[in-house]
């Protein structure tokens, strides 16, 4: 598997509403909860950490930011889908 990122593991519940740097991404990530999941370096109060997600919005967006863009800030942002406890994370 392609750049795992050697820094701490996250959540992205974590940084949700919280504005964070973000370095680096790898897309099309196994990991035990499932296939073509996207991790991101981000920089969060002064700590490089990763972040898991499968979010389609949020891979969608960072497949059309050019890597000479990169670092950029963001924040990480969700919206409630339906009556559930699901989210739709995305970068605003």
């Amino acid at each position: 598997m392609g750049n795992i990122f050697d820094v701490k593991q996250i959540s992205i519940t974590d940084v949700l509403n919280c504005e964070i740097e973000v370095y680096d991404y790898e897309s099309g990530v196994t990991t035990s909860q499932g296939k073509d999941r996207c991790v991101l370096k981000i920089k969060f109060q002064g700590e490089d950490c990763k972040f898991f997600t499968n979010s389609r919005l949020i891979k969608e967006t960072l497949s059309k930011i050019p890597k000479n863009s990169f670092p950029f800030l963001t924040t990480i942002k969700a919206k409630k889908l339906g009556s559930g406890n699901s989210r739709m994370y995305y970068l605003s």
